[in-house]
C-alpha cells in the first residue's frame, strides 16, 4: 500500500489553498447576498446601452437570415486558366 509522504502532504496542503482562495470569496459573497447587505445599485444608463446594443445585434442578425434565406447561390469564381 502507498505511504503517505511529505509530497502527498504537499498536494493536500496545495490543493486546500486552492479551495479557500476560490471558495473563499465566493462564500462571503453568498452570504453577504442572503444577508441582504450585498451591493444593489443599477447603472441604468449602463443598461440602456446594453440594450441599444442587444437591438444593433438583433437586426445584424434579422439582415444575415435574410440574406441567407434569399436563395441566390453565390457567384461562382472564375475557372483558372491553364497555360497554353
Amino acid at each position: 500500500m502507498h505511504e503517505f509522504g511529505l509530497v502527498d502532504l504537499g498536494g493536500l496542503v496545495a490543493a486546500g489553498w486552492v479551495l479557500v482562495r476560490v471558495l473563499g470569496p465566493v462564500a462571503s459573497a453568498l452570504a453577504r447576498r442572503i444577508e441582504g447587505r450585498g451591493p444593489v445599485t443599477i447603472d441604468y444608463a449602463a443598461v440602456d446601452q446594453l440594450r441599444g446594443e442587444l437591438e444593433e445585434l438583433h437586426e445584424r442578425v434579422d439582415f444575415l437570415e435574410r440574406t441567407l434565406a434569399g436563395g441566390q447561390p453565390p457567384p461562382e469564381l472564375p475557372r483558372p486558366r491553364t497555360p497554353a
